[in-house]
């Protein structure tokens, strides 16, 4: 992956969840590109079975990462009360496979990370616990922008495994293809790369691929290997909810419940 001293194509994951099929064919495809630095916002690890494979692959490639909740929680710094009982089980896998060499990474990681004009961390600027699908929410984040990050236009978060952009004073944009951005604080997701929570017939990896000279995002979608994927789950019996999770009716009524709640006591999850 080429550098250079000033960032112009950078190429942004999130969630990659130790999908590690998924993860090559995003590098290749974000390489292939000309994405000159990668940005990662967390969660290398955790649901999937290859996490010593995916984080040797991202610091091979150079990519600058932040922890996320799930690296929090396989590192024994958040209690496993916090995760369903999928996401305990897959630490407790991915704690028994993790080398030296990849746990001292993941400890290393920041909860904050800035690269030149992006700030970048897993939930919020917060927590890494925090999942922001508001829009007054999002919005109350860009305006805390210039306070915390001064040098900063734009906030880029994972966590929901939704791509998603908002602009400061405006709004969202629909996070489809490329998008010019207009001037201000902007917010981008990503989206996750190795566990989709789309209702889609075949689950993608997903990323984006920033342009700092054009002020522009384009949000991708991509095949990849999904049946070499679910192999690796299958030897460490783990349920193929690890790679593809849609919403179900259920989760879906208590998110819309959980929303309204937030919007009443002032949009904040």
């Amino acid at each position: 992956m080429r550098r250079t001293g000033q960032l112009m194509r950078i190429g942004l994951l999130s969630d990659v969840h130790a999908n590690h099929s998924a993860l090559q064919a995003v590098l290749g495809f974000l390489e292939d590109r000309g994405a000159e630095r990668l940005l990662v916002a967390g969660d290398l690890v955790g649901y999937g079975g290859r996490p010593n494979e995916c984080v040797e692959l991202l610091a091979g490639a150079g990519a600058h990462c932040v922890a996320g909740n799930h690296d929090l929680f396989v590192l024994d710094r958040l209690p496993p009360t916090r995760f369903p009982p999928m996401a305990r089980r897959s630490a407790e896998l991915t704690r028994s496979l993790l080398s030296a060499d990849v746990r001292a990474f993941l400890e290393s990681l920041p909860l904050r990370l800035q690269a030149d004009t992006i700030l970048m961390t897993h939930g919020s600027l917060d927590s890494p616990e925090e999942y922001v699908v508001d829009e007054p929410r999002a919005q109350e984040l860009l305006r805390r922008m210039p306070v915390e990050a001064p040098r900063s236009d734009t906030l880029v978060l994972g966590h929901t495994h939704r791509q998603w952009c908002v602009v400061a004073g405006q709004g969202a944009v629909p996070a489809q293809g490329r998008l010019l951005l207009p001037g201000g604080a902007r917010l981008l997701n990503p989206g996750s790369v190795g566990q989709s929570r789309q209702r889609e017939r075949r689950p993608r990896a997903r990323c984006a691929l920033y342009d700092s000279s054009s002020s522009s995002v384009e949000f991708l979608r991509l095949d990849y290997d999904v049946e070499s994927s679910r192999r690796v789950l299958q030897e460490l019996r783990l349920p193929d909810r690890c790679l593809y999770a849609p919403p179900r009716v259920r989760g879906r009524v208590r998110m819309m419940a959980r929303r309204i709640v937030d919007r009443v006591l002032g949009g904040r999850p």
